[in-house]
């Protein structure tokens, strides 16, 4: 019998332990104003993402196995901002149920991998390699964004940051934050992981690492981009 799946499709688990967004602060009043340190921001920092993704693997080549893989990962961060000395939590409402009314940093990206199975065993299949991956990541609240922001309702009219109010200041940092696009890239990473698959049985668990070098951060955002995959899948 074939002791190891040639394909599989699974559902996992994806965190990001060592991922980071840094805690940013300092004055965002635009260029010109009359008193640069009237408004400043404060934000919190991300520490580890957590997600979720789904993942395809055919083994029909010899020597390595193909994998392809879709994950999303979020994490939330404090953020406000300070005026004439009354500190305000940027609040967001996306509409969407079960999301907490704070900014967030989430991404969505794609993998293709080349893995070659260096050990194998009935039952258990130990693999390493390489691939490329694509991916789009939101923007961060930094205080040089936030600055940018006010500079940019300023210029358009109907906002003077001299004079702004509180509820003015939130309005214009939460549809900066909410209507800026995304940013995107792709980078490479390198995998090791390790699948099993009792006999008769079509299911199978995976764990894999990946570890994520260049491809697309936004400022503010740094750490060992090291995911997690831990999941099951339809083993055939």
């Amino acid at each position: 019998m074939q002791s190891h799946a040639l394909f599989g499709w699974g559902f996992h688990w994806a965190p990001a332990p060592g991922f980071e967004a840094s805690a940013s602060s300092g004055s965002i009043m635009p260029p010109g104003s009359s008193d640069a340190d009237r408004v400043q921001l404060t934000t919190g920092s991300v520490s580890g993402l957590q997600g979720f993704g789904t993942k395809l693997w055919i083994d029909v080549l010899p020597f390595i196995d193909l994998e392809a893989t879709a994950n999303m990962q979020f994490g939330y961060y404090d953020a406000g901002f300070i005026l004439n000395g009354d500190t305000t939590a940027l609040e967001f409402d996306l509409g969407m149920p079960g999301l907490d009314g704070k900014p967030f940093f989430a991404r969505v990206y794609g993998d293709a991998a080349a893995l070659y199975p260096f050990f194998t065993i009935p039952l258990l299949k130990v693999y390493a390699g390489a691939g490329l991956s694509y991916g789009v990541a939101t923007q961060t609240m930094t205080a040089s964004f936030a600055r940018d922001a006010l500079a940019r309702a300023e210029a358009a009219g109907g906002f003077d940051a001299d004079n702004a109010s509180t509820a003015q200041v939130q309005n214009v940092l939460v549809d900066a934050i909410k209507d800026e696009g995304m940013i995107a890239g792709m980078g490479f990473f390198l995998q090791a992981g390790a699948k099993v698959k009792p006999p008769l049985i079509p299911l199978a668990v995976y764990a894999d690492a990946k570890y994520r070098f260049a491809g697309y951060k936004p400022s503010g955002v740094d750490g060992g981009d090291l995911t997690l995959e831990l999941g099951a899948a339809f083993a055939f």
